[in-house]
């Protein structure tokens, strides 16, 4: 039977695992990020919200005798759909945009990377382009009864193929100036 008087405390194995965590390097905030909509500069300064897009494949499943399955890698994915959530200001700068791409049926090339303080250029790992996206934005909540709270219209950005960057070569967009 297991007794709490002859536990020890092991402080040197949770300053290992500290020291493990620290050689990792800094995190990166969430709100660290930059989305650029080719064809429109000042967009990415309303972009509240949004999604690095996922990355995986097709799940292949098979059946074999006595019922046992078996689950297996497919096809890579690499169309599929982000939320994105602007911010509206009085100029209505965003709806403009969003009618515009909406109704004009435009595709857009959209780069979104992580851009921190520390690595203001990007990551090739953290950045990548998604590429013959369209964006549908759904309905707009508006309330009287809130006077605090931005006008945010929300939707989807849907990608037709995510290019992750390779090498800092190919970062020049992404860069803060």
């Amino acid at each position: 039977m297991a007794n709490i008087k002859t536990q020890r405390a092991n402080v040197s194995l949770v300053k290992r695992s500290y020291k493990n965590l620290l050689a990792m390097g800094e995190g990166i905030n969430g709100a660290d990020f930059r989305m650029i909509f080719e064809g429109y500069p000042d967009m990415e300064f309303l972009v509240q919200m949004t999604q690095l897009p996922g990355i995986k494949r097709e799940t292949i499943e098979s059946k074999g005798p006595h019922g046992v399955g078996f689950k297996q890698q497919g096809n890579v994915i690499n169309s599929d759909d982000i939320t994105v959530t602007f911010k509206e200001v009085v100029t209505g700068k965003a709806y403009e945009f969003l009618r515009d791409v909406v109704l004009n049926k435009k595709y857009l090339d959209i780069i979104l990377s992580l851009v921190s303080e520390t690595a203001p250029d990007g990551l090739p790992a953290t950045s990548v382009m998604l590429e013959d996206c369209w964006i549908e934005i759904d309905g707009t909540d508006l309330s009287v009864e809130d006077g605090t709270t931005i006008v945010k219209p929300n939707g989807t950005i849907h990608y037709n193929w995510p290019t992750w960057f390779n090498d800092a070569s190919e970062l020049g967009a992404v860069a803060w100036e």
